[in-house]
């Protein structure tokens, strides 16, 4: 500790309290699939990076392609690893497009980000799968079909596990709910929005900063472990039912 002399040596000064340095609120950025090979979905969150940066809060985009799940899982955890080396962290959060969603929570289950992550919130994500994605090619969006080893492994056990919260932000007229069991808040689904420009929302975007300061602007649901099927998660626009 140091300490002042004042007047003569024997007079010591009050030591001066110091305060202890504000930590991090970290948001990692993951984009949905590539809309073109060779591109990303970055751009579609540069104004909630502005927004979020303006709050406050230390942005970093992670250049996912959604392509190779199982890949970009790992690519997740490095950019985790990288943004918390060596700074006091607030909190982690990570807010996710699509097919980014996936990739994401399963850093999340199978290596070890629930550990470290406060907040999951994922925008328009097929959490059960897509039909859509048995139609593309392995490392080239085959990984969200529904029936892949990676989906399965995603959605074996709790889907929410960790101290993690967890948040669905969707459009009502998505092809697929974003539900998952156990504890999860799911946002009023906005109207008249397309999927693939969500994250450019303005309503998306206050959605996704009311759920970083920890409001559920919908309902918080607790479902049990293994009640939801791919097939009742599509299609919600039809009464919730599914195919």
């Amino acid at each position: 500790m140091t300490v002042a002399f004042v007047g003569c040596a024997t007079a010591l000064a009050a030591p001066v309290a110091t305060a202890a340095p504000e930590g991090q609120r970290i948001v990692l950025l993951v984009p949905g699939q590539e809309p073109v090979p060779g591109t990303t979905s970055l751009d579609q969150y540069k104004g909630l990076d502005v927004k979020l940066t303006a709050l406050g809060y230390t942005v970093y985009p992670v250049p996912t392609g959604g392509l190779d799940l199982v890949k970009e899982s790992q690519q997740i955890k490095a950019a985790a690893d990288r943004a918390t080396a060596g700074v006091e962290v607030e909190s982690l959060s990570i807010v996710a497009h699509s097919y980014g969603g996936l990739n994401s929570r399963n850093y999340l289950k199978n290596l070890g980000g629930a550990d470290i992550v406060d907040n999951y919130i994922a925008i328009g994500s097929p959490q059960y799968g897509t039909p859509g994605g048995c139609l593309q090619l392995p490392g080239f969006g085959f990984d969200g079909c529904p029936f892949t080893q990676f989906m399965a492994d995603l959605n074996k056990g709790d889907d929410t596990s960790g101290a993690a919260k967890y948040y669905s932000i969707r459009s009502a007229e998505e092809m697929a709910d974003g539900r998952l069991d156990g504890g999860q808040c799911r946002v009023t689904p906005i109207p008249n929005l397309a999927h693939i420009v969500e994250p450019s929302d303005e309503r998306v975007q206050n959605a996704v900063v009311a759920a970083l300061d920890g409001s559920c602007d919908g309902q918080f649901v607790t479902d049990a472990d293994g009640s939801i099927t791919w097939d009742k998660t599509v299609f919600p626009a039809n009464g919730g039912r599914g195919i």
